[in-house]
């Protein structure tokens, strides 16, 4: 019963969402909020992949998992800006969800640099994160993630 909670998801799921991207964005938030919450006073597991280079959302998350006596583990992705612009660019050739191709208009693969620059911050404000390479396949960065949640 553990939940992958998307916030994009969320997003984009709102009516009308393009007519105001960071008003949504943010009822998107407050939504994921939401869930989390119900989902573990329910006793059950919440996942929340998400960029996030400002710390804020982060922070309620934070307390979220707190108030429902859940542990809250951090992590935070770690790929070169190369092997993220690449990454970007192979979305955009070939999106395997809806929600890629807005996404694709938002982030494209000349912004991988200050996309990885922007986290940089994070190892300071955020000394409990735990950082994951990233580099390689997909499976083999999910199965670094599993080891370090075990």
């Amino acid at each position: 019963m553990a939940l992958a909670l998307d916030v994009d998801g969320l997003k984009h799921a709102l009516g009308r969402w393009r007519d105001d991207p960071i008003a949504s964005g943010l009822h998107a938030r407050r939504l994921a909020l939401a869930v989390a919450r119900e989902h573990l006073r329910a006793g059950w597991d919440v996942a929340v992949g998400q960029y996030l280079a400002r710390t804020d959302f982060i922070e309620q998350l934070e307390r979220v998992a707190a108030e429902s006596d859940a542990t809250f583990v951090e992590v935070v992705l770690d790929l070169s800006p190369a092997e993220l612009a690449a990454r970007l660019a192979s979305r955009a050739a070939a999106p395997s969800r809806t929600e890629h191709s807005v996404n694709n208009q938002l982030v494209v693969p000349d912004d991988a640099q200050r996309l990885v620059e922007s986290l940089g911050s994070l190892r300071e404000t955020r000394p409990n994160a735990i950082w994951v390479a990233a580099h390689g396949t997909v499976a083999e960065t999910l199965d670094r993630l599993c080891t370090v949640l075990r």
